[in-house]
């Protein structure tokens, strides 16, 4: 009972705490999405979120159904039963059209929040869009959503159709609630913003109201809202059946990403510490959802696909229709990984997967399905696609080769700045360390 007494307690004052910091320029509490804890920025932040180039439209006039399901399918192969998501499609299509919100933009959060999981429950939400209900209770008054836009110097009030029960837990895990409820809420967020960035300025620099969709009105980071655009640029390149064009690459070889939605983020490079220092980070680590396609750079001969094996022993190459059925052993930190050898004795690899689906000695084009991205051999990272590159045997830095228009290199990312401040202080503690045991040492001697 105490216990119940003091949560009780401790909710009431922070309501209260809320309300007092409203102000006239805040004109009601912020709202924000909760974890059970404060959620946390990712570290792979651009420092400059202006390196990213202007989103792609989506294609005017009606939208093609079938090829719209068919773009949805393949960004959510894998997670979801295909003859769901063919139905999928239509469901984001009708809701996106009902709330005048861009159907790829939707699509594109199903998959960032879900991975297309209708009946999706955590901490952060619930259903295909991860709508947490308490985070816009206050703007749901029965079958309407209600909130402020701006005009001039004062706020005026705006509606949206909901369906009935629009938070209701049970309707939530149903497709067509979900999205219609979620499509009206980026609406709303879509006619709020840039607005609220005004009335709460501890927002961190964000581009588009997709970064309120998923932190609400103060905004903590943009990985969620890149991550959003990516998977719009890949339902975009689906539906288009846009194929990547090569273009020349600093080794005279014509190259396309390795991965879909150009450009990626590449938080990490080569020459960072990994296992505390113990080895060099060998290759050029870009972000990525587990299951995503993994594609030749450029055209070449498939030279290795198998695992790659922890300390001094070769790595062992297993055919791709052996794959299931061969026990996987404790992996070395590549993990599983295909090789292709190009021409002029270029070799690009591509680790930690989940699955390979090419045999040694294929040919392969740029562009042409390797495996899927995965986190085989990795410890504590989040999935990404680990690519290293070989001329003539010695490794070599990916991010020029591919183009600032592929990758966007570590350079331009936080995360890759903490490291190298990190390695610089472990090389300072270790000279520091080394004169003070030849100190000892000359002090010692006779």
């Amino acid at each position: 009972m105490i216990s119940f007494r003091l949560s009780v307690f401790c909710a009431a004052a922070l309501f209260a705490a809320r309300v007092l910091a409203v102000t006239p320029d805040t004109p009601w509490p912020a709202r924000e999405r909760h974890n059970g804890e404060e959620l946390r920025p990712s570290g792979h932040e651009l420092k400059d979120i202006r390196r990213w180039p202007a989103e792609p439209e989506s294609p005017p006039g009606p939208l093609d159904p079938a090829r719209f399901r068919m773009a949805l399918a393949a960004l959510c192969q894998g997670w979801a039963p295909t003859g769901a998501v063919g139905r999928l499609g239509d469901s984001v299509r009708e809701a996106a059209a009902e709330a005048s919100v861009d159907p790829f933009l939707l699509g594109a959060l199903v998959y960032r929040d879900s991975r297309c999981k209708p009946e999706l429950h955590t901490r952060f939400g619930i259903g295909l869009l991860q709508i947490q209900p308490h985070m816009v209770a206050a703007n749901v008054h029965g079958s309407n959503l209600v909130y402020q836009v701006r005009a001039g110097e004062v706020w005026t009030e705006k509606t949206r159709p909901l369906p009935r029960g629009a938070l209701y837990l049970g309707l939530l895990k149903q497709v067509r609630h979900n999205l219609r409820v979620g499509a009206a809420v980026l609406g709303m967020w879509q006619d709020q913003h840039p607005d609220i960035d005004q009335a709460f300025p501890a927002s961190v620099p964000h581009r588009t109201a997709v970064a309120h969709f998923g932190w609400g009105d103060v905004v903590r980071g943009t990985v969620g809202e890149d991550r959003a655009f990516i998977a719009r640029r890949r339902l975009l390149e689906h539906y288009l059946g846009t194929q990547p064009v090569p273009h020349l690459s600093p080794l005279g070889i014509s190259v396309v990403s390795p991965l879909e939605g150009a450009p990626r983020v590449a938080p990490s490079g080569p020459g960072e510490d990994r296992d505390q220092g113990a080895r060099a980070h060998r290759g050029l680590d870009i972000d990525a959802n587990v299951g995503e396609p993994v594609l030749s750079l450029a055209d070449g001969v498939v030279a290795f696909a198998g695992f790659d094996m922890p300390g001094r022993v070769a790595a062992m190459q297993v055919p791709a229709q052996e794959l299931a059925r061969t026990p996987r052993p404790e992996m070395g930190p590549g993990g599983l990984f295909v090789c292709v050898r190009h021409e002029v004795g270029i070799l690009s690899c591509y680790m930690h997967l989940a699955k390979y689906r090419v045999h040694v000695d294929d040919r392969v084009k740029a562009g042409d399905r390797l495996g899927a991205v995965g986190r085989s051999g990795t410890k504590h990272a989040s999935s990404h696609l680990h690519l290293q590159v070989y001329v003539n045997g010695h490794i070599v830095n990916p991010a020029p080769i591919l183009g600032p228009e592929l990758v966007i290199p570590p350079k331009d990312n936080v995360a890759h700045d903490v490291a190298m401040r990190s390695k610089r202080l472990r090389l300072r503690e270790e000279r520091r360390a080394r004169r003070t045991a030849q100190k000892e040492a000359a002090a010692a001697k006779p």
